[in-house]
């Protein structure tokens, strides 16, 4: 997926959320958003929003000196979502059509996007989510590839987020298929690491690896060798959030989108509006 000119002025948006974030000092603000400028100049919008965005956060980490600026609201969101457990399990086993409210469930959880500054609301989103019909609604081609022996690669998103995706995998289990859990290697704005599978208990349910890099969404040039071959063999890859999104649509391979649309770009990029959530198949033969 291209850039837009409007992605240039999310940078400036990104950047600054960020910034005060890591460091109160009004002079290495200014500064990151001095570095942000001369990057917007030369921008390549035949990048994805996705690639020209990680850049950002690594102007930030080489300004203020922190890694890891959303370390605590990591945690914190974590903590938070894993206190719903409870009620997630409930309301799927409850559910009609389990693996329909899980997909629900889990898109709920791409709310949490602290990068762009997009607001949420946990237990409101829950119960919106279960109620508001997807966009794009693939379930049913994805329902009849669940079959016992079906290896699915999952490529998860944020923080809080990855225990949404933890109770879809524990439904999707339940079909017999193999999956394997992808987090990334390094923190970019609040992607989930391995620390964070862990601490939400994905790690004793399947299988977990990292990217291989510390880049939004999934960058080829600098994954692994196990990143690749588990992508190259799957059978089928779930893809969550806008950063997988951006990077992954149009690639040749048998793909679910699972995200809410919180741009206008990407939005437009679906064929849908704004905060609307999609499951997008895409096939093999793109």
């Amino acid at each position: 997926m291209k850039s837009d000119l409007e992605c240039l002025v999310c940078l400036f948006k990104q950047a600054l959320n960020t910034v005060k974030i890591a460091t109160p000092d009004t002079v290495l603000q200014r500064e990151v958003i001095n570095r942000v400028t001369e990057i917007v100049k030369t921008a390549n919008l035949d990048l994805s929003p996705a690639e020209i965005s990680t850049v950002v956060y690594r102007i930030v980490s080489e300004v203020t000196g922190i890694a890891d600026p959303y370390k605590i609201i990591k945690q914190k969101t974590n903590q938070d979502a894993l206190q719903l457990i409870p009620v997630l399990q409930r309301l799927i086993a409850e559910a009609k059509d389990p693996l329909d409210a899980a997909l629900h469930i889990a898109a709920a959880g791409n709310v949490i996007d602290i990068g762009i500054g997009h607001p949420f609301d946990l237990e409101n989103d829950i119960i919106l989510s279960m109620t508001a019909p997807f966009s794009i609604n693939d379930i049913e081609s994805f329902r009849l590839e669940l079959k016992p022996g079906v290896q699915l690669l999952y490529i998860g998103d944020n923080c809080g987020e990855i225990v949404f995706d933890r109770v879809l995998v524990e439904e999707l289990l339940k079909h017999g298929i193999t999956i394997t859990f992808v987090v990334k290697s390094g923190p970019i704005i609040n992607d989930a690491t391995m620390e964070d599978a862990e601490t939400v208990g994905m790690t004793d349910i399947v299988p977990v690896i990292e990217t291989g890099s510390d880049d939004i969404g999934v960058n080829f040039n600098r994954v692994s060798k196990k990143f690749c071959q588990l992508f190259d063999t799957a059978d089928i890859v779930l893809a969550k959030g806008h950063g997988n999104f951006e990077t992954l649509i149009g690639i040749p391979k048998n793909i679910y989108f699972l995200l809410k649309a919180k741009c206008d770009v990407v939005a437009k990029e679906l064929g849908v509006q704004k905060d609307y959530s999609v499951f997008k198949h895409q096939s093999g033969r793109c």
